[in-house]
């Protein structure tokens, strides 16, 4: 006789529509989740061409004291946030920095902007491609004034940025911080004055056509 007791295989399995329901929608709890991290993360802020810039400095020339702990710097006056971007990268090496017109025997670094320019380039529909050139002329001097460095150096940083971010980048007081808006694609270029052209003459035909019809009625 049977003895009345459940055996492992006679056990209720769960059903496997229901299983399927429930990873479903633990699924859509997760990605619910990470969509509401994701909004709630701040946007990393986007590079300015006028950080580009000083890094392109720092490229250039942050290398050139050598060994000097010590030197007198020569900047020109235009773009002054390079001159702040190389006091700082030196200043955190340990060096010291002196006006050109210092009287100390120090190494004596010169340098002149030759070139610089932001362009930027269509890539797809809401991005834009940036291309920040710098090109710096430099004179490095000894303690004793022989000329240890004379060169020039050129450097272009591109990245990729959304269209709307072009003009957090730029500033209006540094005007080599600006680029020319790229030209616009086919579509904006042809075919929207296509249209506005025929939505215009469809317009004036309308016209006519009901100020004929009011005509015809008197």
């Amino acid at each position: 006789m049977p003895d009345g007791r459940r055996t492992t295989d006679d056990a209720p399995r769960p059903r496997p529509r229901a299983a399927r329901a429930r990873r479903a929608a633990a699924a859509r709890t997760c990605a619910l989740a990470a969509a509401l991290l994701a909004v709630s993360l701040p946007a990393p802020a986007q590079t300015t061409n006028a950080e580009v810039y000083q890094q392109l400095a720092v490229q250039c020339l942050g290398a050139v004291p050598g060994t000097a702990q010590a030197l007198r710097l020569e900047a020109p006056g235009q773009m002054p946030y390079l001159r702040a971007a190389l006091v700082q990268h030196w200043a955190e090496e340990g060096r010291a920095l002196y006006l050109a017109d210092s009287a100390a025997a120090l190494p004596h670094l010169r340098y002149a902007i030759e070139e610089v320019g932001v362009a930027y380039a269509r890539e797809g529909r809401r991005r834009l491609r940036r291309a920040v050139t710098l090109a710096l002329r430099y004179t490095f001097t000894g303690p004793d004034g022989r000329l240890l460095h004379d060169d020039r150096c050129r450097d272009t940083f591109t990245d990729t940025l959304p269209r709307a971010a072009r003009a957090a980048v730029e500033d209006a007081a540094y005007p080599e911080t600006q680029g020319e808006a790229p030209p616009a694609g086919w579509r904006r270029r042809y075919l929207e004055p296509a249209l506005l052209l025929a939505a215009t003459a469809v317009t004036v035909a309308l016209f006519f056509n009901l100020r004929g019809e009011r005509s015809s009625d008197v």
